[in-house]
């Protein structure tokens, strides 16, 4: 029944796709991100998920979304590369509204690795250069490596024509993630969105997780990436703070440590007894 459902999406979104007008190419963005007064209601619902969320995140910079379960981080996910749209507000990449952007071309420049991650049957080289033969190999190369997953496909009997089922067998919950992310990184983005990314890694994986956001800075590629674990908080430019749909806090990671420093010492003047007081970005990941 959820495959029939997704199929459906699936073909209901190519078909939109087909008929939608080509629109102006435009050059290849700086990778600058603004979230203006984003709201989002799901359709029969008056809770919003997203209330009034506002930053921006200059070019080649990274932001660490965090929050309670709940909180709207992987809405915010989703409506930053288009996948859903805002009931208000409105999210640009430099200047131009996603809505406005051509979708073809807004793929080329984009990528996302959503929280539940999934394969195609095929090759895991198929699988990273997202179906595309237009391509030279050497764009699967560069995009794995960037992830850090290149030693590991060559680790494999097959490599990168190691063939996958649908539901990624032989690769384990980890290693599917992490060829998911060199999916996410191919092409040359401008931007990328990771959803939970290390959900599933150990140790090394998420090591050269963090070496990929390292490297991803170096290319000048903005990213935003969901977390619940503190790690990668130590590597970000920026962090967002979402709780109820609200964003609490957005800046530095030092900075919103300050801030959630100062408010736990303020509620504790109020309270016989205090709130934790954080001392370290692992503390402010809640």
């Amino acid at each position: 029944m959820h495959t029939k459902l997704a199929y459906a999406r699936v073909c209901a979104a190519v078909e939109t796709l087909r008929n939608e007008k080509p629109r102006l190419q435009l050059p290849r963005p700086e990778g600058r991100l603004t979230a203006d007064k984003l709201l989002y209601l799901p359709a029969g619902t008056k809770e919003p998920v997203l209330n009034g969320v506002s930053f921006e995140l200059p070019p080649g910079q990274s932001l660490a979304i965090v929050g309670p379960s709940g909180s709207g981080k992987s809405t915010l996910a989703r409506i930053l590369v288009g996948c859903l749209l805002p009931t208000a507000g409105k999210v640009r990449l430099d200047s131009t509204e996603l809505r406005n952007w051509d979708r073809r071309q807004f793929g080329e420049f984009t990528g996302y690795l959503p929280q539940e991650v999934e394969l195609f049957p095929g090759t895991i080289r198929e699988n990273v250069c997202r179906m595309r033969d237009d391509l030279p190999d050497e764009t699967v190369y560069k995009a794995a490596v960037l992830s850090g997953v290149h030693d590991m496909i060559c680790h494999l009997p097959n490599g990168y024509e190691t063939v996958l089922e649908r539901s990624g067998a032989p690769l384990s919950g980890g290693q599917k993630q992490r060829i998911a992310l060199a999916r996410a990184f191919f092409g040359n983005p401008s931007l990328v969105v990771l959803d939970e990314p290390n959900s599933n890694l150990d140790a090394a994986g998420e090591q050269a997780l963090a070496e990929s956001l390292q490297r991803a800075k170096e290319k000048g590629i903005t990213v935003v990436v969901v977390t619940q674990r503190p790690s990668l908080l130590n590597i970000v430019d920026k962090v967002l703070i979402l709780r109820g749909g609200r964003a609490e806090a957005f800046g530095t990671p030092q900075d919103v440590l300050r801030r959630l420093h100062s408010a736990s010492a303020a509620n504790g003047s109020q309270n016989p007894q205090p709130a934790p007081v954080p001392t370290s970005p692992a503390a402010a990941a809640g």
